[in-house]
């Protein structure tokens, strides 16, 4: 890298798209947001926010992780084919908090309820969430 100021800006983009995924996963975790929307409306309300929030969070993900592969290619002044394999592979994680979001905005677009269990698959959770049997 020639110039550090280019260095400080292509960390700074990163560290922003990393937060962003960062920071909805977690919420997510710690809170533990329920399936459906409770029946007080303030409540309600309130749900909703964070589920438009944590759906951001989603579509983020992987605009989030093709600007780290960037980053590390500009800063490694690898080749731009090196940039497009790291995508890929960080793709391939955030391909399915992509698809959550996308779920997401298109269910909000038809106006239908979002999925039974806050899951793509619409599963009960009854096997503790991991998604086999």
């Amino acid at each position: 890298m020639t110039d550090w100021r280019d260095f400080l800006f292509w960390w700074f983009c990163s560290l922003l798209a990393g937060a962003t995924v960062v920071g909805g996963k977690l919420g997510v975790l710690l809170w533990k947001m329920a399936p459906d929307p409770p029946s007080d409306p303030v409540l309600a309300a309130h749900w909703r926010r964070r589920r438009r929030w944590l759906a951001y969070a989603e579509l983020s993900a992987l605009p989030a992780f093709a600007t780290i592969a960037i980053a590390i290619t500009v800063h490694r002044q690898a080749e731009p084919i090196l940039s497009v394999l790291i995508s890929m592979a960080l793709g391939a994680v955030g391909f399915t908090m992509l698809l959550d979001g996308v779920q997401w905005l298109f269910r909000q677009r038809l106006g239908l309820p979002d999925a039974p269990g806050g899951t793509l698959s619409g599963g009960d959770n009854s096997n503790g969430g991991n998604g086999y049997g």
